[in-house]
C-alpha cells in the first residue's frame, strides 16, 4: 500500500494516509477521508517511504481538488467565521473560563470542531447543545494545550523564523530543563522558553550531540593537577572543546585534547603544564614587592 504525508485545512497536524491508487505531488491540493471526517488538504510529503510500516493509515485520498470544491470553500469558510463569533459569545454568557482558538468545519459538513484553552476542565454540554441548534450539525469541542495554541496561532520566536512547531514538528517531543542545563545555556525561564510558555522545542535539537561531547569533557567542579597545585574545573566550552581552570585568583584555559584521564584522576600534559607554570611564575615576577 502506497502512503502520503497530507495537511489537512487550517491545521498543522500531518496524517499519513493511503493514495488510494492516485498519483500526486507534493503541495497538490486533495479531499481526503480521516476517522474525523472528509477534509481537504496538501499534500505535505511523498513518496510512500516516508511512511512507517508498522503504522497504519489514518485515511485515504478520496480524489484531487476540483473546481467546485474551491468554489466550496469560501461558503465553508464562512461558517468558521460565524462559528467562531457564536461560539464565544454563548461561553461568555455561560461565563466558561474556556478561550476559543480556532473553529473548523468539515469539507462535507458533517461536524464542527470547536478548539479551545482552559486550565481547569469545562462542562459545556450545554455549549454543544446550543451550538447543535444553531448549525444543525454535529458539535465537537476539544480542549488543547498552550503548545497546540502557538501552533495553530503561529508566529515567530526570539531567532526571528517562524515557530517551530508550526512547519518543522509533527509531534511535540518531551523537552526538559536538563537539556538547557547541557547546552550551558541561560537558565533565566524568560531567555528558553517559546511564545507558548513552555520550553523552547529547539532545545532538544542539538541536545544529544552536546550530550555526547560533555561526556569528553572533564565535570564542573573537578580538580586537575597542574604542578603543585590542584585546579577547579570552572567553565567548559564543547564547541571550542576548551576547560577554564581556576586557582584561587589565577585562571587558566586549556584544550580538551591536553587534558589525560587516569583512574578517577584528570592531569595536564607535561607540555601544557610547563607552559602554564612558566606563565604563573611570570606572574608572580610582575607583581610588586
Amino acid at each position: 500500500m502506497d502512503y502520503t504525508g497530507v495537511k489537512l485545512r487550517n491545521s498543522h497536524q500531518i496524517y499519513y494516509v493511503s493514495t488510494n491508487g492516485l498519483f500526486v505531488k507534493r503541495n497538490a491540493l486533495c479531499i481526503v477521508e480521516t476517522e474525523h471526517g472528509v477534509d481537504m488538504g496538501r499534500v505535505f510529503k511523498c513518496p510512500a517511504h516516508l511512511k512507517s510500516k508498522n503504522s497504519e493509515a489514518r485515511g485515504r485520498l478520496l480524489r484531487k481538488v476540483t473546481v467546485g470544491d474551491l468554489d466550496a470553500l469560501p461558503e465553508i469558510e464562512a461558517v468558521e467565521k460565524k462559528a467562531f463569533a457564536v461560539c464565544r459569545e454563548k461561553a461568555r454568557e455561560k461565563k466558561l473560563d474556556m478561550k476559543l482558538v480556532s473553529v473548523k468545519c468539515l469539507f462535507d459538513r458533517t461536524k464542527i470542531i470547536f478548539s479551545f484553552v482552559a486550565e481547569n476542565r469545562i462542562d459545556f454540554r450545554e455549549l454543544v447543545r446550543d451550538l447543535a441548534t444553531v448549525f444543525r450539525t454535529r458539535i465537537e469541542m476539544r480542549q488543547i494545550g498552550v503548545r497546540d495554541e502557538a501552533r495553530i496561532i503561529g508566529g515567530f520566536g526570539p531567532c526571528g523564523k517562524e515557530l517551530c512547531c508550526v512547519n518543522l514538528k509533527e509531534e511535540f517531543d518531551p523537552v526538559s530543563i536538563k537539556m538547557a542545563k547541557e547546552q550551558n545555556l541561560n537558565l533565566n525561564s524568560l531567555k528558553i522558553s517559546g511564545m507558548c510558555g513552555r520550553l523552547l522545542c529547539c532545545l532538544g535539537y542539538e541536545y544529544n550531540v552536546y550530550k555526547e561531547m560533555n561526556e569528553l569533557m572533564p565535570r564542573h567542579g573537578a580538580t586537575i593537577r597542574i604542578g603543585p597545585k590542584d585546579y577547579t574545573v570552572e567553565f567548559t566550552d564543547p564547541l571550542k572543546e576548551t576547560v577554564r581552570l581556576r586557582c584561587a585568583d589565577h585562571v587558566v584555559t586549556v584544550k580538551r585534547e591536553d587534558i589525560q584521564v587516569s583512574g578517577n584522576r584528570y592531569h595536564i600534559s607535561q607540555e601544557v603544564m610547563e607552559r602554564i607554570t612558566a606563565a604563573l611564575e611570570e606572574d608572580l615576577e610582575k607583581e610588586p614587592v
